[in-house]
């Protein structure tokens, strides 16, 4: 008998072993197996009736405390090697991570009063009739904020777990799961598990084996929780599906959409994605192909319509007459919130105190030497630099000019609560940014000591999607024109989504709500839409500058960055790997392939590494072509790492 086994090593195929006449094994045990000079793991993925040829080593001891794979997961290695040029066992340890098999705790017995299932309304009704009525489907969800898109996703929920089926429900971040464990379990009790890094590598093996063991229905939980081994789903759903977290930014770079298709297509599940503010491309293929259903809630399913919203143009001086930082229609709305005990949001993008620090003798920026980047002002004393990581003391001298004229510029999230303390001294303020929640019991306190006794929520994009605050009736946005000058091309969906998604923590509630945008850009397009509410419009003049510049989606994207400690070096490999695909391209008939660079990255330094980049735009035919010619890409220099990656998010 022989074994053809996945090696736990970086080796891009597998092997084959002699199966011992002694000792029992089985297609997905974990195994010891010599390999080269030293032992190792190794999966067996398949057991094969033939004689193994002289010299073929046996395999070793089999381990117990390792689970058994199914061939469910032994297919979705297979797919995901061949899909992302990775490794098998690459593929591997992102589906399986380091999971051991763990006797699980006694199950409570505790009678748990569960939540009785609401009385949808119309607009619900016919998207749950619509989902439960076509099996193996996939559907966008396009719901304004407030539609109850929640309450639809687990009335589903309930009819597929009464099938005898398990659902996935993903968020963008573990800053969501709280509010949506809360939700879950109060529906369905103890068979929703809830899985992310946040938990203890402990209790993070204790769902991971409940998951295994078929104990549970419900899996919530981030991008990674769709790599859980849940076996007859019948329901994923990837709520916030527009959110840029659900793209992985370190190999493999996944997008959880497609990892999502694919185990929809093993299943025969439904799949929906839901968003007040879909992505882009993934509306576009709603509204022209056939195998993605658009479903619309266009009204909210509270009494309260979509919050007003005001535009403050802070070029005008007597916009920033009374405080330089925050208009006087602000200022007024904060302070009638605090008389009428409502909660106020404001969002900035920008955490730190001072995002950047200028020499007013030389006025140059004071930047991270590893980077190159502005460091940002904190206010226990020390620069940070928000890209690698690295801090410095304070000091007042000029690096260029050694003057001590060292000043802070700009604002961020620490400085805007510093302000609103000194007007409005004796209010009860909650930040929610990296710097203050660095875990889940950071951000659950956080969330919950704001909606029990906060007047002000401040924070970055953190505070924008998903959270569900009924006494929030304000909400203000500032700095937004940085988010829209980002030398991106999705830097204007990026800004609408935003705009919308913290618009739409207004008013969902008792009381109306109200928006107030500062902004130096009160014209532009994606500011105007927004004022209107309108994704339609926003998306009618955003696929005209798509297709006039064939961006996606009309071509697909691979996004190649070279990264090295030596810039000429660094070029160097960017222009082989540029010639490479140039010559493997050139031949191609009827086929659309724009290369834009090589050049320096708009983010040119990270860690003491230069960075270069090249973008290409390609057909689909074209595409495919490259991404084959690139599993054998010519050799270079093993001191710059080349960054290869499909279907980019961002290109900075």
């Amino acid at each position: 008998m022989l074994a053809e086994v996945i090696v736990c090593r970086n080796v891009p195929k597998r092997y084959t072993y002699s199966v011992p006449e002694t000792g029992s094994y089985s297609i997905g045990d974990h195994v010891e197996i010599p390999f080269g000079k030293s032992l190792a793991v190794g999966i067996i993925y398949d057991l094969i009736d033939t004689k193994p040829p002289e010299n073929c080593k046996d395999l070793g001891e089999k381990l117990i405390k390792k689970p058994q794979l199914t061939s469910t997961l032994l297919n979705f290695i297979d797919w995901l090697t061949e899909e992302y040029n990775i490794t098998p066992h690459k593929a591997y340890q992102t589906i399986m991570g380091k999971m051991k098999i763990r006797e699980l705790p006694e199950q409570n017995d505790e009678t748990i009063t569960l939540d009785k299932e609401k009385t949808p309304n119309d607009e619900q009704k016919v998207v749950i009739k619509t989902i439960l009525e076509n099996e193996n489907q996939s559907f966008l969800i396009h719901g304004v904020t407030s539609s109850g898109k929640t309450e639809v996703y687990m009335q589903i929920a309930n009819q597929i777990i009464q099938n005898g089926q398990s659902v996935l429900m993903l968020l963008p971040e573990i800053a969501l799961t709280p509010q949506m464990r809360k939700g879950f379990k109060a529906r369905f009790g103890e068979r929703v598990s809830v899985i992310h890094s946040g938990l203890t590598p402990k209790q993070r093996e204790i769902e991971w084996n409940r998951i295994y063991n078929q104990t549970v229905s419900i899996v919530i939980g981030p991008r990674s929780a769709i790599f859980t081994p849940l076996e007859n789903i019948g329901l994923i759903i990837l709520d916030e599906e527009h959110d840029n977290s659900y793209k992985q930014d370190n190999n493999p770079r996944y997008t959880t959409h497609h990892i999502a298709e694919y185990r929809r297509q093993t299943f025969g599940a439904r799949l929906l994605y839901g968003s007040a503010t879909p992505g882009l491309e993934l509306f576009y293929k709603a509204s022209m192909d056939q195998t993605l259903t658009l479903l619309q809630m266009k009204h909210r399913a509270t009494p309260n319509p979509l919050p007003t919203i005001d535009i403050i143009d802070m070029t005008q001086k007597h916009n920033r007459e009374d405080h330089p930082l925050l208009s006087s229609a602000l200022l007024n709305g904060i302070e009638s919130n605090i008389e009428k005990k409502q909660k106020t949001l404001i969002l900035l993008n920008r955490r730190g105190y001072a995002p950047y620090i200028i020499c007013q003798s030389c006025h140059k920026i004071h930047t991270c030497p590893e980077c190159n980047l502005s460091y940002t002002y904190h206010k226990d004393r020390v620069f940070r630099c928000h890209r690698c990581d690295r801090s410095d003391n304070l000091t007042h001298t000029c690096k260029h000019c050694k003057k001590p004229h060292l000043n802070f510029g700009g604002i961020g999230t620490q400085k805007v609560e510093a302000e609103l303390l000194k007007l409005f001294p004796g209010i009860k303020i909650c930040r929610l940014d990296k710097d203050t929640n660095k875990s889940v019991k950071e951000l659950e306190k956080t969330l919950e000591t704001f909606e029990n006794e906060g007047d002000i929520l401040i924070g970055t994009q953190m505070i924008a999607k998903g959270h569900h605050f009924e006494g929030v009736t304000l909400v203000g946005v500032l700095g937004i024109d940085s988010s829209l000058n980002l030398a991106d091309f999705r830097a204007g969906e990026r800004t609408y989504q935003l705009l919308s998604q913290v618009a739409g923590r207004a008013g969902r509630g008792k009381e109306k709500g109200h928006v107030i945008i500062q902004t130096s850009n009160p014209d532009h397009y994606v500011i105007q839409h927004a004022l209107t509410h309108n994704y339609e419009a926003f998306y009618a003049d955003e696929i005209e500058f798509r297709k006039e510049l064939k961006y996606p989606p009309f071509s697909d994207l691979i996004h190649i960055i070279c990264s090295g400690k030596i810039n000429n070096q660094t070029k160097e490999t960017i222009e082989t790997l540029h010639s490479f695909i140039k010559k493997k391209t050139t031949n191609l008939e009827d086929s659309f392939c724009q290369i834009i660079g090589p050049k320096p990255a708009p983010i040119e330094k990270i860690k003491d590494h230069f960075r270069w980049h090249m973008l290409i735009k390609a057909d689909t035919e074209t595409f495919n072509t490259i991404k084959q010619v690139l599993k054998y890409p010519p050799k270079t220099s093993h001191y710059v790492k080349v960054i290869i990656d499909y279907h980019p998010k961002t290109i900075l």
